[in-house]
């Protein structure tokens, strides 16, 4: 069993990141009245107008769209005690989230990656991140289909975790505003920072040399 200490710093751990998820959501929803219609002196618009009414708008407004709602599924997909709970709606909300990462989110991710501010290493970064998401939610799918469900929990944990770039990206550029960072490199450097680092501790947290208990393996795992 985990000790007291263990379960506290999961739960801490937890909060957080299901608070800076909603802010993040919030704070999304909230822009929506700079893109709709869009203002090109809001931050993310600025100096778009150019390409913006071409196949870039129609990326820009699924990515916008898609991106909360593949966050608040994945919190809700994660929690144990709802899998346990409602099976059945894990399962269809599952397929939900699936097809809008594969179909809406990381092709539109994938497209608005040409066009990423500060050129062509955030660019890579992104087209990165896109295909990564959308083949981890493919082989977690399939090994929900062969009923393999320990390794479809580990691979829907790598797309959230991927998913979660968002809301770092987010923490980071925060970061830069408060500390008055104005480099050319720290958006480049974020974009890639974003990702590969959270997925980076997830492997890790994973390996089996990791110093805690494993209890997710001790658990067992219900379709």
């Amino acid at each position: 069993m985990p000790n007291l200490s263990t379960v506290t710093l999961r739960r801490l751990l937890t909060g957080l990141t299901c608070l800076l998820i909603a802010k993040v959501v919030v704070l999304t929803l909230i822009s929506y009245r700079d893109y709709i219609p869009p203002d090109f002196h809001a931050d993310f618009l600025f100096g778009r107008e150019s390409y913006f009414y071409h196949s870039y708008a129609w990326a820009f407004y699924v990515h916008i769209f898609a991106g909360p709602v593949t966050l608040v599924l994945g919190v809700i997909l994660l929690s144990n005690r709802f899998r346990l709970r409602f099976p059945r709606w894990h399962r269809i909300l599952g397929r939900i989230q699936a097809l809008c990462i594969l179909f809406f989110l990381a092709p539109s991710g994938l497209w608005m990656a040409r066009w990423a501010m500060t050129g062509a290493v955030a660019g890579v970064s992104f087209v990165m991140l896109s295909i990564a998401t959308g083949l981890c939610v493919a082989l977690g799918w399939r090994a929900a289909v062969q009923r393999r469900f320990a390794v479809h929990q580990r691979w829907m944990q790598r797309c959230f975790v991927l998913l979660c770039s968002a809301v770092v990206i987010r923490v980071m550029g925060g970061l830069t505003i408060v500390t008055a960072a104005d480099a050319p490199w720290i958006y480049p450097l974020s974009s890639w920072l974003s990702w590969t680092v959270p997925l980076l501790i997830y492997e890790a947290w994973q390996h089996p040399g990791w110093p805690r208990k494993n209890v997710a393996a001790s658990t067992p795992h219900q379709p």
